[in-house]
């Protein structure tokens, strides 16, 4: 095996793979990657079992073969070497040189045929979506996924489709029991997409698809035998999904509208952000009184301090005071576009809700503590 690389290409490809590979695993070559070239190409391959990822870099082939390597040394060579191209080889023992300028490294890898088999996906639909949009679902649901493993079927993101034909909307729901995040956005050519049950993507499978889409200003996406799958151009995404039902969620969004309050996003933000500077994993809570164009926040903790903070608000009704978690509101508002938010509150133990003025794409319900 022998090939020359563009050593920012090969940078970039094993850079991507860094997120898939199990660091703690009792299966060593899952600490590696595979490489293995492929018409005049370098095809990387990375896997945990769940999530997959097999991208192709142009390369020029002296001497076709493969090889798995470990990721994590294998990038931090590359990252700290110094120049424009990338010689790498391999001999019969496996043993792998790469040069680059005047630096040489050898190290030592495994067979390929050690490396689990990651199958490629063809002839399935796939739905060209928009890269930013799917981008902006995960990030604007993502925050609530629940981390509790025993509740597996909110441990990813309920995804489905909304409306018919060409009025169709692509869905992301998540919910950690406490909170619940809602975002949809335009399905592009996936309006072809049917998701009447909809599907359970994982938590760690949606960031990396996060991060391949963001760079991208279209993706195909489409499911094959329990496997969501993402493609690019040169990059193919693969994630099993979770297989269980998803709690109707619908019944959480409330029906009668609470207290409405408008306030501009960046100016509670920041308030609450000094707020949560109080907050522990014992006490997050910050306590919002409502008075005559006020709104007062406190957040005291037995530990650290005291905190509070004065905004104005058009508010003239009666004085109310609620409890949230601080971190909850924090996350909600910051996944808001829009300037001005929109702030539905109820009394008792009924949940607020958080919203982009005029955005009806997004919602976010938080359950109040008590006080």
């Amino acid at each position: 095996m022998e090939f020359h690389i563009d050593r920012n290409t090969f940078l970039e490809g094993i850079q991507k793979t860094l997120g898939i590979v199990e660091r703690k695993t009792t299966i060593p070559i899952l600490n590696n990657i595979l490489l293995r070239t492929e018409d005049n190409q370098i095809k990387i391959v990375a896997t945990d079992r769940e999530i997959s990822l097999i991208s192709r870099y142009d390369a020029r082939i002296a001497v076709p073969g493969d090889i798995t390597l470990s990721v994590k040394k294998l990038h931090e060579m590359i990252r700290e070497t110094q120049g424009e191209t990338i010689y790498f080889s391999k001999n019969d023992q496996h043993q792998v040189t790469m040069t680059c300028n005047k630096a040489i490294y050898r190290i030592p890898g495994m067979p390929a045929d050690e490396y689990p088999q990651v199958v490629e996906v063809e002839d399935i639909p796939l739905y060209r979506v928009s890269g930013a949009v799917l981008t902006d679902l995960i990030r604007k649901t993502s925050f609530a996924v629940s981390t509790d493993e025993i509740r597996m079927n909110l441990n990813g993101i309920f995804m489905e489709t909304v409306g018919l034909g060409d009025s169709s909307r692509l869905q992301m729901v998540a919910t950690d029991g406490h909170r619940l995040a809602m975002a949809r956005g335009p399905a592009g050519s996936a309006g072809g997409l049917e998701l009447e049950k909809g599907v359970i993507i994982p938590r760690k499978g949606l960031w990396e698809v996060r991060k391949i889409a963001d760079n991208e200003a279209e993706v195909a996406i489409g499911f094959d035998h329990g496997m969501f799958i993402m493609k690019t151009k040169n990059i193919t995404v693969k994630v099993s999904m979770i297989d269980a039902e998803y709690p109707d969620y619908r019944r959480v969004i409330p029906v009668e509208k609470g207290t409405a309050l408008q306030f501009g996003r960046d100016k509670v933000l920041h308030a609450l952000r000094r707020m949560s500077v109080i907050s522990s994993d014992r006490y997050s809570g910050v306590i919002i009184t409502l008075g005559n164009k006020l709104m007062v926040l406190n957040s005291n903790n037995p530990d650290v301090g005291e905190a509070n903070e004065e905004i104005d608000v058009d508010y003239a009704g009666e004085e109310m005071v609620v409890s949230y978690n601080v971190n909850y509101l924090i996350d909600a508002i910051a996944a808001v576009d829009e300037e001005e938010v929109s702030f539905e509150i109820n009394l008792g133990m009924k949940p607020g809700v958080v919203r982009g003025m005029g955005n009806e794409d997004y919602l976010c319900i938080v359950m109040p503590l008590k006080l």
